[in-house]
């Protein structure tokens, strides 16, 4: 909400001679600090300073989680992709709802759409054939974490 990341507040500032008067201002959340900052004008200093700071924290932040991602065993990987790609299944499916993809059938081609991009034109079925599976195991469940990165890359670009 809105008053999370503003907040109307009162400074006192020096007038002169010592004199303070209440003047009001705004106070931001760094939410609000970095939207406003990545969407600002770079040829501003303090806009240009904004986004290398926070270019400077998420790539600092990348390498951390990099670094604890290597150290997972391939299982622990396996599940922490596979349960980010659960989550941006569910984004995929709203998305797709509001651009008119709302019966089941539909989305189900819609998917079958995407994994033939993914996999040189194989679509659900024939992955299934290809993995062996049975018609009620999901061919996420039995993927590696590369092959569960790929297709994670595949349902945020959709």
């Amino acid at each position: 909400m809105e008053e999370d990341h503003f907040e109307d507040v009162l400074e006192m500032v020096e007038i002169g001679s010592g004199v303070k008067r209440e003047l009001p201002d705004i106070r931001l959340s760094r939410y609000a600090c970095y939207l406003i900052v990545q969407n600002g004008d770079p040829g501003k200093p303090v806009i240009a300073n904004g986004q290398t700071y926070f270019a400077m924290q998420t790539r600092r932040q990348e390498l951390a989680d990099d670094t604890s991602f290597a150290r997972l065993s391939e299982d622990e990987k396996r599940l922490a992709i596979r349960n980010e790609l659960a989550q941006h299944n569910t984004y995929l499916a709203a998305a797709a709802k509001v651009a008119g993809v709302e019966m089941p059938m539909d989305y189900a081609i819609f998917q079958d759409h995407g994994y033939k991009g993914l996999y040189g034109g194989l679509g659900v079925k024939e992955i299934h054939a290809r993995k062996r599976l049975k018609k009620s195991q999901k061919i996420l469940d039995h993927m590696g974490s590369t092959e569960l990165a790929a297709n994670l890359f595949r349902a945020t670009q959709a």
